[in-house]
């Protein structure tokens, strides 16, 4: 079982968009994905759940009987109990790909996270708990249900939630756009990565030995980046534009994440070509993927979706499958043989 999340602190990159079709294309290859819907505005949810559906789950959420990710970890947050199983959803008929629904009130546990995290320097068992509840939650839910990968949609930001995150991650890749603050976010990213890394390490040091048992691994491996929503100008050649920006992309990610990585150890940056794959823009094709709650190389057949777009939602499929393929690469993760 693998965790993967798809992150940056600049929002519009396109990583729900991301996160859904590579989920696809994982299943598709036959792998068992669960996802993992860890951002509060619960995109990721509501791509897939209709909204009187999301309506119910998220009003009974903070309830004994709730069926969300906060519904998971609340007992543990509120100091009552242990983690609280709950079901996943089967996304689109697949007995490949399972959601595990978002909740605004994750909110409240990110709120809990800067208590707890400065707890753990301290050794307190119950701040120890709380900054591992999620991962907890999640990775029991992964192993009952026996998946391959656990894929996180996060939210832009480097907050005390996806800190938590982060650390439980074993690998996480960077989307990022052809704009300027997309660009400078990355440096963000690269700092305070390096400095939870190294905190965290301390975390694990002063713990006893069974306690570095159950805390949170803290060395997330780099698998490099993704331009995600590229226009073009004819064929597969990127416009001027995309040019420019792609220019400066590879060497800022070698400057920051790459260089504040590599100071806290090599390791977590081992590749040799930071540049995972470009994912062009879809045009319409991402909307209608909204609408109708499938990835994009699954639109043939729905209604509203002209045939004249078929050749797009074919070259969606490719690229999402191709960039699957590249990340289990990295990742180490193998396809399964067919029967």
């Amino acid at each position: 079982m693998t965790t993967i999340a798809l992150f940056n602190h600049k929002g519009g990159v396109g990583k729900t968009t991301l996160t859904v079709n590579v989920a696809d294309a994982l299943a598709d290859l036959g792998l068992k994905v669960l996802l993992i819907d860890a951002d509060p505005q619960c995109n990721l949810t509501s791509f897939y759940l209709e909204e009187g559906q999301l309506d119910k789950l998220l009003s009974e959420s903070d309830d004994d009987g709730g069926g969300t990710i906060w519904s998971a970890i609340k007992p543990v947050v509120d100091g009552k109990g242990p983690i609280k199983e709950i079901k996943p959803f089967r996304i689109g008929g697949s007995n490949n790909l399972l959601l595990c629904a978002g909740d605004v009130l994750l909110a409240d546990y990110e709120e809990e996270l800067p208590t707890a995290w400065t707890g753990s320097f301290a050794r307190k068992t119950r701040d120890y708990d709380v900054m591992c509840a999620l991962s907890r939650a999640v990775r029991s839910l992964g192993k009952k249900h026996v998946v391959d990968i656990i894929l996180y949609d996060v939210g832009p930001n480097v907050g005390a939630l996806n800190r938590t995150i982060i650390l439980d991650c074993d690998y996480f890749a960077t989307p990022v756009a052809a704009d300027l603050f997309s660009l400078r976010a990355l440096a963000t990213v690269g700092r305070s990565l390096g400095r939870w890394i190294r905190d965290w390490e301390t975390v694990r040091h002063l713990a006893s030995a069974a306690d570095q048992n159950t805390l949170l691994h803290g060395q997330p491996v780099y698998m490099g980046y993704i331009t995600s929503a590229y226009k073009v100008s004819a064929g597969r050649i990127p416009t001027l534009p995309h040019e420019y920006w792609e220019k400066k992309i590879a060497p800022r990610v070698r400057d920051t994440i790459i260089e504040d990585l590599r100071k806290v150890h090599p390791n977590l940056v081992p590749q040799t070509t930071n540049k995972i794959a470009a994912i062009k823009d879809f045009h319409s094709l991402a909307p209608q993927a909204q609408t109708n709650g499938v990835a994009m190389g699954k639109l043939k057949g729905y209604p509203g979706v002209n045939s004249g777009y078929y050749p797009q939602i074919e070259e969606a499929a490719s690229e999402f499958k191709l960039l699957a393929r590249e990340l289990l690469k990295r990742s180490g993760v193998k396809i399964p043989a067919k029967p």
